[in-house]
């Protein structure tokens, strides 16, 4: 959702800034580097640091990037945001997907994933969509906004899933 709010919307800004498209495809390509090149990485580190550390890095990178991303209209502080971003998610799906993973049986494994996987698509379009909108009315800098208040749910889940955790731990030791 967030990722996609600040990606779609941000070729449609460097265009408004006169950006030539061969360097809106640069930038928009290192955000793909971003999002994908790095998944092996992301999920050892899943693996090595936990799912919730690795997720709430993810969401502070997306909130990070969606701070800086309307500060400058230049390419380099853009392609930046726009990598960081990417990176942020990847982190997220992939910390996620692994945390998800670990809650199910094998038999639920491939379904309940591929559902998950449908909707982060849907949301993924709902962001799209929405950001247009909020472009169109208020602007990339209020739009950009919005998406880092959204870019605040991983890290509360994150937060509210150790917390929980915690106290079931609590609970089974003293019990």
């Amino acid at each position: 959702l967030v990722m996609a709010m600040v990606m779609v919307m941000t070729s449609v800004h460097l265009r408004d800034h006169h950006h030539p498209l061969p360097a809106i495809a640069l930038v928009l390509s290192l955000h793909v580097v971003g999002m994908y090149a790095f998944s092996v990485v992301s999920g050892r580190l899943a693996d090595r640091w936990g799912r919730a550390p690795v997720i709430t890095g993810g969401a502070a990178a997306l909130l990070l990037s969606c701070l800086v991303a309307p500060l400058s209209p230049a390419l380099g502080p853009t392609a930046a945001a726009l990598f960081l971003l990417g990176l942020g998610w990847n982190f997220c799906f992939v910390g996620g997907s692994a945390l998800l993973a670990d809650q199910l049986t094998d038999g639920e494994r491939g379904r309940v994933q591929g559902f998950n996987d449908l909707l982060v698509g849907a949301a993924s379009g709902a962001g799209s969509l929405g950001s247009g909108a909020l472009f169109a009315a208020a602007g990339f800098a209020a739009m950009a906004l919005a998406a880092a208040l959204l870019a605040l749910l991983p890290l509360g889940l994150t937060w509210w899933w150790r917390a929980t955790r915690q106290v079931a731990a609590d609970a089974s030791t003293a019990g």
